[in-house]
């Protein structure tokens, strides 16, 4: 699985969801409340902080914190690397895959990375008891992962953090590509049956 999209539909009207969409729940016991699956569009201004949201779950953008995109590096050797900041808008594709699992995911496109001197967050809103309970951890999927991979192992400023009442599974991310929600322990990271 390459894929977790990124749950964000956009802060100020620039967003495009499926027709089928509706950003608001639809059944509370799904694992992203008020998100399907789909692919969703949204415009950022990286010069500005912006809190994009889809559902219940946001992605924090600090200004700056997006990594030019035509000139900066990308990759697991890069991700520390510092970087001039983006200055135009940027379109962001986000595909939601497994929206009403345990295990909901986001895949990002296009492929970006985030200035390191800043904290961009990523909040992901899951309902399951079960999977909140089971030392939950927001796992990279990508090009450069042949299955699913915490990076926290490597780098502890990208442990997840849980919390349980609120439903929230957070953590930084210095770049994108997609991420998914999984226990601690599943090599694929996809967990067990859903």
């Amino acid at each position: 699985m390459v894929a977790s999209a990124m749950l964000l539909a956009a802060c100020a009207g620039d967003s495009t969801s499926p027709s089928a969409a509706r950003l608001e729940p639809v059944d509370a016991s799904k694992a992203l409340v008020g998100v399907v699956d789909g692919v969703y569009n949204f415009t950022i201004d990286p010069s500005k902080d912006q809190s994009i949201k889809l559902g219940a779950s946001s992605l924090d953008l600090p200004a700056n914190s997006v990594c030019a995109l035509a000139t900066s590096s990308y990759g697991p050797s890069k991700w520390n690397d510092a970087c001039a900041p983006e200055t135009v808008p940027v379109t962001i594709t986000a595909v939601v895959k497994n929206a009403a699992t345990n295990h909901p995911s986001i895949e990002f496109a296009p492929a970006m990375r985030f200035n390191p001197s800043t904290s961009v967050l990523l909040h992901l809103y899951v309902t399951n008891a079960e999977t909140l309970g089971n030392m939950t951890v927001m796992k990279y999927c990508g090009p450069f992962a042949a299955v699913c991979v915490d990076e926290s192992i490597a780098d502890t400023s990208l442990q997840t953090a849980v919390d349980a009442p609120a439903g929230l599974v957070s953590r930084r991310i210095k770049h994108f590509s997609g991420y998914v929600v999984a226990e601690n322990g599943d090599a694929d990271g996809v967990g067990g049956s859903n």
